[in-house]
């Protein structure tokens, strides 16, 4: 009872001092990232540059698209839609787009534009597809963002469209082409007589971020609020999914998978692992597992890729790749 009551008076003054300095430390971080990047004006554009409209007025999309094509000069954000008509103005005000539609038919009204190439999909998942059709029969190129549909069928159906009009869509997870992650991906395809760690035996991915406010919930004296166990849990199941996501896709992504069978999968409050069979080609199956966690004090950040390869010689290598998920604040490749 001593220690628990310790701990209900010591962790909200520790938490609480942590996010001050998260807030102080937050726009110092902020101008740290942007520090190397060179603002392009739209004026500065080329004329070929190419021109792309954003369906929902969100923060992801300035983080994925905006800013991206702010330090670029072929590439243009030339309009925004959001079903709020003040929200979408404001958003096009703030980040200097040219062209905003708001109401209940925005969406439309930007697929409609010429002077769209392709559109930046942010919408909440249950939308992604209905939208993305309606792109693709507009004759845009598509970026969506993850995760891309909700289940395999609506999968199936996003790329029969895109066969049949012609166009591409892409799923909006820019780690698969920065350097580092493309060169494990290659040394886990490589055999070790050509430098790299194939033929692969086991593949793991791991994704600890702490959340403070999961880790107080997983204390057995941090009560949940009885009226609304069942919406937080939800709420939580959800945060939980789209951290898994990230597992998931870069499992499959590395590995060029042809088929995956899970062969064990656990699911806590705040944290999800699982142990997989993976076949790589018609005489190879390899273990692979993956865990998210949310919760963990003992492993604030863990962001990684290992893969463990041997060959007939029984000369073993293997890779980690730290960090596959922001590379571009820092990441470090190691092989061995």
């Amino acid at each position: 009872m001593r220690m628990t009551s310790l701990l209900q008076c010591v962790c909200p003054i520790i938490f609480a001092a942590a996010a001050v300095g998260a807030a102080l430390l937050w726009p110092a971080l902020l101008r740290i990232c942007r520090l190397p990047q060179t603002l392009v004006s739209s004026d500065s554009k080329d004329p070929d540059a190419l021109r792309i409209g954003i369906l929902g007025a969100s923060f992801i999309a300035r983080a994925a698209i905006v800013n991206a094509a702010d330090k670029r000069k072929d590439v243009l954000v030339s309009a925004v839609a959001a079903r709020d008509a003040q929200r979408a103005q404001t958003y096009a005000a703030k980040h200097s787009i040219p062209a905003f539609h708001g109401g209940s038919s925005a969406y439309s009204e930007l697929l409609a534009r010429e002077d769209v190439d392709g559109v930046y999909i942010g919408l909440p998942t249950g939308l992604h597809l209905e939208w993305s059709l309606a792109a693709l029969r507009a004759g845009k190129d598509v970026l969506l963002e993850k995760p891309a549909v909700l289940n395999a069928q609506e999968a199936s159906e996003l790329v029969q469209e895109a066969k049949r009009t012609g166009r591409k869509v892409i799923e909006a997870a820019h780690y698969r082409y920065h350097p580092a992650a493309k060169r494990a991906k290659q040394l886990m395809s490589l055999t070790v007589a050509d430098g790299g760690i194939s033929p692969l035996r086991f593949v793991e991915v791991r994704f600890s971020m702490l959340d403070p406010k999961a880790w107080l919930r997983s204390m057995k004296f941090w009560p949940w609020p009885d009226p609304m166990q069942e919406q937080i849990l939800e709420r939580e199941r959800v945060k939980n999914f789209d951290r898994w996501w990230y597992c998931v896709d870069m499992l499959l992504w590395s590995t060029d998978a042809l088929d995956a069978r899970v062969i064990s999968a656990t699911e806590r409050r705040f944290s999800l692992t699982a142990l997989l069979e993976l076949r790589l080609s018609t005489s190879l199956v390899i273990n692979a597992s993956m865990s998210m966690a949310r919760d963990s004090l003992l492993d604030p950040f863990t962001w990684s890729l290992s893969a463990a390869g041997q060959n007939s010689d029984g000369q073993a290598s293997s890779i980690t790749l730290h960090n596959f998920g922001f590379p571009f604040l820092w990441h470090r490749l190691d092989w061995t």
